[in-house]
């Protein structure tokens, strides 16, 4: 059994639904586990009492929230210590658009750097759309761009693009690590 830290940082609240999954998931198989919301929390907890990290954090603009980069940079080196793993998470990474995914992991490969953090695990995971999170001109853009993908805006106004099946799979090798 593992102590596992999940840390994100959540703009809309779907990083937020990621996170929790992935608690349920590492608990389930035995792991202890911290949640720690970046954005409300920043410095309460660090890494050191643990033995692994999962650090989420969704893309906004081409860049992550830099709630993710000053945790990092606080608590890189006990982070460094251990199995770790980031979780950018976009719209994005449902895309079949080689030049997309090539511009995500551009976006991760460059946030890493700065971090000087290599994390063992690097899984890409698809949001979601909340049209109630959402401005006029948010909400007309991304539906727009969703149609150009050939993926239609649920009427609810909450369209998860999110294959909970995969990150299972990546929770899967990840506790398989610890």
């Amino acid at each position: 059994m593992a102590r596992v830290l999940v840390a994100f940082a959540s703009r809309e609240g779907h990083t937020e639904l990621i996170a929790h999954h992935v608690v349920r998931q590492l608990e389930d198989r035995g792991h202890l586990t911290r949640l720690i919301n970046l954005t409300r929390h920043e410095g309460e907890a660090g890494a050191d009492d643990y033995d692994a990290t999962i650090i989420a954090g969704s893309i906004h603009v081409g860049s992550f929230a830099p709630e993710v980069l000053g945790f990092l940079m606080r608590h890189g080196p006990a982070v460094r210590e251990h199995v770790s793993a980031f979780l950018p998470v976009s719209l994005s990474a449902a895309s079949h658009d080689d030049a997309e995914i090539a511009a995500i992991n551009e976006i991760a490969d460059r946030f890493l750097f700065e971090a000087g953090w290599q994390p063992e695990f690097v899984e890409h995971v698809a949001g979601a759309v909340y049209d109630r999170e959402l401005n006029a001109v948010e909400r007309t853009v991304l539906h727009m761009i969703m149609r150009q993908h050939e993926t239609v805006p649920d009427p609810s106004g909450s369209t998860v693009l999110t294959d909970w099946g995969r990150l299972d799979e990546f929770i899967g090798a990840f506790a398989a690590k610890l």
